[in-house]
């Protein structure tokens, strides 16, 4: 598939977000039927092909969220590819998180593992990759510098659709126009 089928997502881990590792706060279920939507809309306006980076929160919920979809819309030829930064990305996630990343793993249609051992800036580079690969990102973004930062500046220099979740606010924004 062309990178015009294709969108990536962008977030912070739970760590960073008011609610932590508590998924049952309304915030974060607020969040997350944001993101359903917002991947629906994307698979409506021809994304077919999603990008995750497999990190803990954001880019797992998403990958989670485009499972469900893969069943839901079985006919729109949906596919999940995981970008694995290193290998033993994992390594240091709870167990809970260990669990669903394995999961999220065998439901992808792809796995690509950028390389062998864990070196600085191998985040970054994931992230440049499923930018250079897509035409539109998905960001759980609250504007705070760090590397959901990076990839969302890297987005927007490199000219995708960028549907932006503020995670505390809830607020939607886009760099297009929402026409239906």
């Amino acid at each position: 598939m062309d990178r015009l089928s294709s969108c990536c997502f962008t977030g912070h881990r739970p760590q960073k977000l008011p609610w932590g590792l508590d998924e049952s706060d309304a915030r974060c279920i607020a969040l997350k039927e944001k993101l359903y939507k917002a991947i629906r809309f994307a698979v409506h306006k021809g994304k077919k092909r999603f990008y995750t980076g497999m990190a803990m929160g954001t880019d797992i919920w998403c990958a989670e969220i485009v499972n469900e979809l893969k069943a839901e819309l079985s006919d729109e030829g949906i596919e999940l590819i995981a970008v694995i930064p290193h290998k033993g990305q994992q390594a240091r996630f709870p167990d809970e998180w260990k669990v669903r990343y394995n999961t999220v793993l065998q439901n992808a249609d792809e796995r690509i593992v950028l390389q062998e051992h864990y070196t600085q800036g191998c985040m970054q580079r994931r992230n440049r990759y499923m930018v250079r690969n897509s035409s539109m990102l998905i960001a759980v973004f609250s504007g705070d510098a760090g590397g959901t930062k990076d990839t969302f500046d890297y987005a927007v220099s490199n000219g995708l659709s960028i549907i932006w979740i503020e995670p505390v606010s809830g607020r939607i924004k886009t760099n297009f126009q929402l026409k239906d």
